[in-house]
């Protein structure tokens, strides 16, 4: 049951889920009142203090979502991607890669960069752009988990999404579950650098479920990666840009892919806010074993040392 959402890469690309769970429905989660159902403000406007099964004022410590089939989280089913089709960016099974941009692009404080990525050049949020950066700074904090894309039509593929953090007045925790729509960008076919295959076209995010915070220094078998660590490394920045290079890592909330092997977390201890010492079960090539593992940040967050090895944050590559 893999979590976190998934970038350009396949090593990432291996980590999604299968299925869309049904958000769940009623007046205080209808957002029909805001005039704009189902778009961009169903993710923006509807976690606050009151956002369901979040407490207010909880502060520090790491965030462990709503995990594969519990209450709030993505639907828990490991059957493998199908990696080969995922390799192709303009793929169904490649195109959560826009949502897992649009989170870390609002996590960095990047709105404009995150408006961009749904189509009509962002006015299928139905926001301006001032609107759509005013309604994401209430996070402080914001991350995405992806699940496996479903086809929704000949242009279209549907993806469920689970959405948490920190809200930024209070540092209360929220957590959103759905589905998000992406759109066929024809302008982004042609498998070029920098193209955008699939645009945002439509989502349905709706708090559900309790994030739950564990202190530093806490070991259970329950934690998992500290969101700090989660996203996509390489050797270098050009490495990242390498489909398929050998030194890329896909770190998501409760695994580790590395270029042959991948491996689900067992324990996390969380050793200070820059380390943490994983203990996970691995699989590759036919073989299976157990590792311990410790990943320590640098400084701005940009660089991680793992098994005697430095790599660097890819962003966007």
């Amino acid at each position: 049951m893999p979590l976190k959402s998934f970038g350009l890469s396949p090593l990432m690309l291996a980590t999604l889920l299968a299925g869309c769970g049904s958000p769940q429905q009623g007046p205080a989660n209808d957002m029909a009142e805001d005039g704009m159902t189902r778009n961009a403000a169903n993710a923006a406007d509807v976690a606050g203090p009151g956002a369901a099964g979040n407490s207010a004022g909880a502060a520090g410590g790491m965030l462990v979502p709503p995990a594969p089939g519990e209450e709030g989280g993505l639907p828990d089913d490991r059957t493998p991607l199908n990696e080969s089709a995922a390799r192709n960016p303009t793929s169904v099974e490649a195109s959560g890669a826009t949502i897992e941009l649009w989170g870390l692009a609002i996590g960095e404080g990047r709105y404009g960069d995150a408006y961009r990525l749904w189509s009509e050049d962002g006015r299928q949020s139905g926001m301006t752009e001032t609107d759509f950066a005013d309604n994401y700074r209430k996070y402080s904090e914001f991350h995405v988990l992806v699940g496996r894309p479903q086809t929704g039509g000949t242009v279209t593929a549907r993806v469920p999404v689970q959405a948490y953090g920190r809200l930024r007045e209070n540092g209360a925790p929220f957590n959103l579950i759905g589905t998000m729509t992406l759109v066929r960008n024809p302008d982004g076919q042609k498998g070029e650098p920098g193209e955008r295959p699939w645009l945002i076209g439509d989502s349905d995010l709706r708090p559900r479920g309790t994030v739950r915070v564990v202190p530093a220094g806490a070991d259970t078998t329950a934690a998992r990666i500290p969101v700090a660590f989660q996203g996509r490394w390489a050797s270098s920045r050009e490495a990242c840009g390498r489909a398929g290079d050998e030194s890329r890592l896909a770190i998501a909330a409760d695994r580790l892919s590395f270029h042959e092997s991948s491996g689900m977390v067992r324990s996390a201890q969380a050793l200070s806010p820059d380390s943490v010492r994983i203990t996970a079960d691995f699989t590759g090539e036919g073989e299976q074993w157990t590792r311990t593992l410790t990943l320590a940040l640098g400084a701005d967050g940009q660089s991680l040392d793992i098994a005697d090895s430095r790599r660097v944050r890819c962003g966007n590559a």
